[in-house]
């Protein structure tokens, strides 16, 4: 029964936030129509944190690179800056569009260590050179995105669970123009949220920001449970 999976996660994650509730937000209906708990506190995620003290790295590597070829730091960064200067004038859509595909072509890890818990996020330079897992991906196309002028308080890492193949996987969910859109390391497709019902978020990220998540009517059968209770 994979569904067991992420909501026993995402209880965990949402009872960690609540500890900072003066910080804490709900949205009833947010990624993937599910109750989400906000936090701006990213210290239980040292690995992401990590991983967003490497983007200045990033960044200089890719001004080196765009001004002056030969100083680009492999085939990949060059491969890279390019799309991103192809796609500059392009409309939004356009540039997601492009961004995933593009993205998608990159070296795929067998073993994605987003399965695993404990596993380190891939730095961005490392990704370019050696590709990574789903996780990864998303990283990679969320900087991508901002670079091209995306607004990173709409951008957000999504680790959740795939219950049609029982695994953890990881997506970039872009909100544009009203809309979430989900980006996918294994789907060069471009699709809603409301479109997809075979992922279940366990908990997303940005460089600010924190949500747990947690299906609508396991809340609704939480509390009918607890007014069993008390009558």
């Amino acid at each position: 029964m994979p569904p067991l999976i992420p909501l026993a996660a995402a209880v965990f994650l949402i009872n960690s936030v609540a500890v900072q509730a003066f910080s804490a937000g709900i949205t009833e209906k947010g990624l993937f129509g599910m109750v989400e708990i906000s936090s701006d506190n990213l210290e239980a995620l040292p690995r992401w944190q990590k991983v967003i003290e490497s983007f200045p790295d990033l960044a200089a590597s890719a001004t080196a690179c765009d001004a002056k070829i030969e100083d680009c730091k492999s085939q990949q960064m060059t491969l890279w800056r390019a799309k991103i200067a192809e796609l500059e004038r392009e409309d939004k859509r356009i540039q997601m569009h492009g961004i995933n595909r593009f993205l998608n072509g990159w070296k795929h890890n067998v073993n994605d260590p987003t399965n695993g818990s404990d596993a380190e996020w891939i730095a961005p330079l490392e990704f370019l050179s050696n590709g990574g897992g789903s996780r990864d991906f998303a990283v990679m196309k969320y900087i991508s995105l901002k670079e091209l002028g995306f607004d990173p308080d709409s951008m957000r890492i999504v680790i959740a669970n795939d219950v049609l193949r029982n695994e953890t996987h990881g997506l970039l969910s872009v909100e544009l123009r009203g809309k979430r859109y989900i980006l996918d390391s294994i789907n060069n497709t471009i699709l809603d949220d409301h479109h997809i019902n075979y992922y279940l978020p366990l908990y997303s990220v940005n460089e600010t920001t924190r949500w747990a998540h947690i299906p609508q009517d396991y809340l609704i059968a939480q509390e009918a449970s607890g007014s069993e209770k008390n009558d």
